[in-house]
């Protein structure tokens, strides 16, 4: 939905890393990093933990 989903193109023009999770194909396929085809009730949890895992520190608090 417009004007938000031109951000993805500004934000590709400036260098950020551009990771598409949509069902179908969008204008910006092509300039995408990563594209997850998966439902966004399944894609956004697993994308989520993995984020969330690489985060962590690796001991206890305060270790």
């Amino acid at each position: 939905m417009q004007p938000a989903a031109g951000l993805a193109g500004v934000a590709a023009d400036h260098g950020a890393r551009l990771i598409i999770v949509n069902a179908e194909p969008t204008p910006y396929g092509d300039r995408a990093d990563e594209i997850v085809r998966d439902p966004i009730g399944t894609a956004l949890p697993e994308l989520l933990r993995g984020l969330t895992a690489e985060a962590s520190p690796a001991g206890p608090p305060g270790a």
